[in-house]
């Protein structure tokens, strides 16, 4: 793995493989790449099945005049994840880096600070009777580019700056209010969840007693609304998608609720945030698609799918020990619906997933 400054320091898997992140790009992109502390394999064993399908690097990129040239992109990197030895569970091996993960990162650090310096989200108490602020000063206590802002340099690769920025805080938003949604009362969800709801629809008027906080998320939406008078529509609908997120149903309490693995992942579509992860996609683009077209519905139910079950497999293991130390009052994983559907152990099950 790389720790400080990409000083690489060697890192072995439990059958004792190497992982070389020096060879994770080229020289030239060195200093842009942003350090990995960590690497996880979900799947210590080979998928037989699996076919390499590299994807050419030597793609049209799109600048802000709208030239299209072949080759390097202004926004992100190309990342060599087989020359780096990683575990790798997947047919597709092109991955991109965003160039401004460290613009990212401090936007990520200050919206997190005034969450947890907020008066109201001290007042605002969790069923473990922590308070919300208590879950920012959490994620501050570690760094965050080993927590939220990994997501967005990754999956928004192709953000400019100033987009990179307001999708890093939109992620922190998602995050802050799922955890909420699933360690408070079903009053604190409501009346908290109005408190953002408002601020993101615009029904709640600036005033000069507005907290820090506040403020920020008025200077979220309106940077969001900006990239649309851009270029593309995706800010309106990550506004609208963080809205709708605010208001679905209350989490379920169990897995062996779901009739069919197709129940379960209809249901972890919304609650794994794919509406959200697409608008975010196509403001990271400036992207007038439109994600509900009959067109587009079969890829992106493939891909919010594919979303859903590598999210679960990775996150098994972890919520099992939360759920056996008593963090969790519940597993709600696809691993453990095959477990249960199938009567499997949870190795084979994550494998079938």
């Amino acid at each position: 793995m790389l720790i400080g400054d990409h000083q690489p320091v060697e890192h072995h898997t439990k059958n004792g493989k190497a992982y070389d992140l020096c060879a994770i790009v080229g020289d030239e992109d060195t200093e842009m790449l942003c350090p990995i502390r960590y690497v996880f394999d979900s799947l210590p064993f080979q998928i037989n099945w699996l076919k390499s399908q590299p994807l050419s690097s030597s793609l049209f990129w799109e600048d802000k005049q709208g030239s299209c040239r072949r080759g390097e992109s202004l926004n992100s990197i190309l990342l060599n994840t087989c020359a780096a030895s990683l575990p790798l569970h997947t047919g597709l091996y092109t991955f991109r880096q965003n160039k401004y993960w460290r613009a990212s990162e401090q936007a990520t650090e200050e919206l997190l600070v005034l969450f947890a310096e907020d008066e109201r989200c001290r007042g605002i108490l969790l069923l473990n009777n922590k308070s919300m602020a208590s879950l920012a000063e959490e994620q501050l206590r570690s760094s965050v580019m080993d927590t939220y802002s990994r997501f967005s340099t990754y999956m928004f690769a192709e953000a400019e700056d100033k987009r990179a920025q307001l999708l890093a805080q939109c992620v922190v938003l998602i995050f802050m209010f799922d955890d909420l949604w699933e360690n408070a009362s079903k009053e604190i969800i409501e009346v908290t969840g109005k408190f953002f709801v408002d601020r993101l629809h615009n029904t709640m008027p600036c005033t000069a007693e507005d907290s820090p906080l506040e403020q920020r998320i008025d200077a979220i939406r309106g940077g969001l609304l900006g990239g649309d008078e851009e270029q593309g529509n995706g800010g309106a609908e990550i506004l609208e998608t963080l809205i709708n997120f605010c208001h679905r149903p209350e989490p379920v309490s169990v897995c062996n609720q779901f009739a069919s693995i197709r129940e379960y992942l209809d249901y972890r579509w919304t609650d794994v945030g794919n509406s959200f992860t697409f608008a975010c996609a196509k403001f990271s683009i400036r992207s007038h698609a439109d994600q509900h077209h009959p067109a587009l519905r079969p890829l992106l139910r493939h891909i919010g799918d594919h979303i859903s079950i590598v999210n679960d497999i990775a996150s098994y293991d972890k919520e099992k020990r939360n759920f056996e130390s008593g963090k969790a009052s519940s597993v709600i994983n696809l691993v453990d619906v095959i477990m249960q559907q199938e009567r499997l152990e949870a190795e084979p099950a994550k494998a079938m997933a």
